[in-house]
């Protein structure tokens, strides 16, 4: 991948942090919301069958091994999610405090260059200077297996 794909990327998920945080914590309400739903239950109807056969299928089995896949899916998608969160987690504490400030001030308080600026009594182009160089670090920390494939 291109350095400036990554930079993309690592922009996008600073920018959208706290959406990351939201989804894993609704992920864990939907893997709970389906280990306690269960309406599958129902009578059994017998009918006349025509032919052997060795498939065996049940509606409840059916359906409880449909939630088990569905289970496993978010429950990769939430690890995956906490895995990206911590990565940059990770990469944050190796920054200087003026840039983990404009990162936190920029990306995750979503304020504009002239506020960042006001607030860290520097030019907003400059503290826009400041957060690109960042985040070209975080992108070498956070996409190190990305980087060299």
């Amino acid at each position: 991948m291109e350095d400036k794909d990554l930079y993309k990327k690592t922009d996008g998920v600073l920018f959208n942090y706290k959406t990351i945080k939201a989804e894993i914590f609704n992920l864990d309400l939907e893997i709970e919301e389906l280990k306690e739903e269960y309406a599958g239950v129902s009578g059994i109807s017998y009918e006349e069958r025509t032919g052997k056969t060795n498939a065996f299928s049940s509606a409840v089995e059916n359906e409880v091994m449909k939630k088990e896949k569905e289970i496993n899916r978010l429950l990769r998608e939430k690890k995956s999610k906490e895995r990206l969160l911590s990565k940059i987690d990770n990469a944050l504490e190796c920054l200087e405090d003026e840039e983990k400030e404009i990162i936190k001030l920029r990306c995750f308080e979503r304020k504009s260059w002239n506020r960042v600026g006001m607030i860290t009594h520097r030019d907003g182009d400059y503290c826009g200077k400041i957060k690109r160089a960042a985040v070209n670090k975080l992108s070498e920390l956070v996409w190190i297996r990305k980087k060299y494939t």
